[in-house]
Parts: structure tokens; sequence; C-alpha cells
């Protein structure tokens, strides 16, 4: 094999390999930020329930606050 074949494979190979890890590092921010939207839904409702709402998602999310707490 020649030997710019042979770099040229590398140098390919590389590249898949760094992009696959920057789809996996993508794909953990997101799930991440998955997470932190829904604790933040849940202390925004929860907070409307203590502000005087009194529907049953406002009520929930109180409830689950207060079992962590």
């Amino acid at each position: 094999m020649d030997i710019e074949q042979l770099a040229r494979k590398m140098r390919e190979h590389a590249i898949r390999v760094e992009r696959e890890e920057q789809k996996i590092e993508l794909s953990e921010r997101k799930h991440r930020q998955d997470q932190l939207d829904a604790i933040k839904k849940l202390y925004f409702n929860a907070g409307r329930w203590a502000g005087g709402a009194r529907d049953r998602t406002a009520k929930e999310a109180f409830q689950k606050i207060q079992l962590v707490a």
C-alpha cells in the first residue's frame, strides 16, 4: 500500500471518529437540556399553585416538589 493512501485512509478514519464523538456530545447535551426544561416547568407550575392557581397540573407539580424537599 502506498504511504499516501495509508495517510489518507487514516485521516478519513479520524474525521469519521471525530464526527461520531460530536454526535454523541450533542445528544448528551440535548438530553441534559430536556431534563433542565422539565425541572423548570415543574417549578413554574408549583409556583403557580403557591400563588393561588388551583388546577391539577399546578397541584401535582407542587406535590412533587414537596416530596423532594
